[in-house]
């Protein structure tokens, strides 16, 4: 939040009106994908535009993943949960919260709020994806020292899930999808059923990590807003490093051989070269971002 932003609800000044916007308004945009992608960094990017408001609080909120929410009497709350987050005050509002691009149920809820809003889809290479996924939780468990909050094996976890996954081809999980979440095919998928093309905008994670500034501009004139480096001076951001461990060969041909085919489709449905995904790693550990 900016200072001017933070003057302006000290002084209770962006309240003015907020209650009547809340009913008024929707989200405009949402960034629903991919967990590990780079999300947090366009956040914190989008952040510093004068015309774009995110929730102040956090970054995720999770409300359109949330099944609970939608069942009973929570269903009937007009979406007040979720505006409470917004004053509604700048020309465009909106929220990024990767896993919505993969829970069930999330982008349907999504299109019955707003069917007008603008998507925003960052993939990155999906074995390491998952690797980084992995690495996230592993990191998150030991910061615990809990026993019962170990993750266990990476090459372990994907046995586990896809042998859920043979199953259940319908499995789903917020903490075991590694494989689930980097299957990207079926995800495209269920956001072009719903929303037209020119309201989606798909995104290489790997040319954000390269051209930050570059693609957020990209990003900004999607939303309808003045290029981001036109109005504010946004620094490089490291959101989100990871370990610093770098994945194993074996461990990168495990994840690689569960999301291979889907690659393929990857290519088709966007009209990208993926080859860049289909390279084993190589050289020492790099950061990760998300």
């Amino acid at each position: 939040m900016s200072l001017d932003d933070r003057l302006r609800t000290f002084f209770g000044l962006r309240s003015i009106g907020a209650a009547a916007r809340r009913r008024e308004r929707r989200l405009g945009f949402f960034c629903i994908g991919v967990q590990k992608g780079g999300t947090t960094t366009l956040d914190r990017l989008l952040r510093h535009h004068p015309e774009i408001e995110l929730p102040a609080r956090r970054k995720e909120l999770h409300y359109f993943d949330d099944d609970a929410r939608f069942e009973g009497e929570r269903a009937r709350d007009g979406y007040g949960e979720l505006h409470g987050h917004f004053f509604f005050d700048r020309p465009v509002a909106g929220e990024v919260t990767p896993s919505y691009i993969y829970w069930r149920g999330a982008l349907e809820r999504i299109h019955a709020y707003n069917p007008d809003a603008r998507i925003v889809v960052l993939l990155r290479n999906p074995a390491l994806r998952s690797w980084s996924h992995w690495g996230h939780l592993d990191r998150k468990a030991r910061a615990k020292n809990d026993p019962d909050t170990k993750v266990g094996p990476f090459r372990k976890r994907l046995r586990r899930e896809a042998k859920a996954l043979r199953t259940d081809p319908d499995f789903q999980d917020k903490g075991l999808s590694h494989i689930g979440r980097s299957l990207y095919a079926p995800q495209i998928g269920r956001v072009r059923d719903l929303f037209p093309l020119d309201q989606v905008l798909f995104i290489k994670s790997e040319r954000f990590f390269v051209d930050q500034q570059g693609v957020a501009d990209e990003v900004c004139r999607f939303l309808g807003v003045s290029a981001l480096t036109a109005v504010a001076r946004p620094p490089t951001v490291h959101a989100n490093v990871g370990s610093g461990r770098s994945i194993s060969r074996r461990d990168w041909e495990v994840a690689f051989r569960q999301v291979e085919t889907d690659i393929d489709a990857v290519e088709r449905l966007l009209g990208w070269d993926c080859s860049d995904w289909r390279q084993p790693p190589t050289g020492a550990a790099k950061r990760s971002e998300t």
